[in-house]
């Protein structure tokens, strides 16, 4: 299997599993916040902890704004 067809195949499941995760850690931030969960209760702690890690994750390589593909850049200056 090419490289190519390999990235092509893992970035969606990738993305599936990180918004899984994602939806997981905003349920227990919400809960905490309404004072409906306690962190020390079943490792909530842990999904609290990993929140800004995995928005940090999705923000650089799947959102818009973290683009690396070469339309995205801005053009390089020239050496004069």
């Amino acid at each position: 299997m090419s490289p190519a067809t390999r990235d092509a195949l893992l970035r969606p499941l990738l993305l599936v599993v990180l918004l899984g995760l994602l939806v997981a850690c905003v349920k227990v931030a919400v809960g905490w916040w309404n004072g409906e969960v306690s962190l020390v209760d079943d490792g909530n702690w842990l999904w609290l902890a990993l929140f800004p890690v995995l928005l940090w994750i999705w923000f650089r390589y799947f959102s818009i704004f973290g683009c690396n593909e070469p339309a995205c850049l801005l053009p390089k200056d020239e050496e004069r």
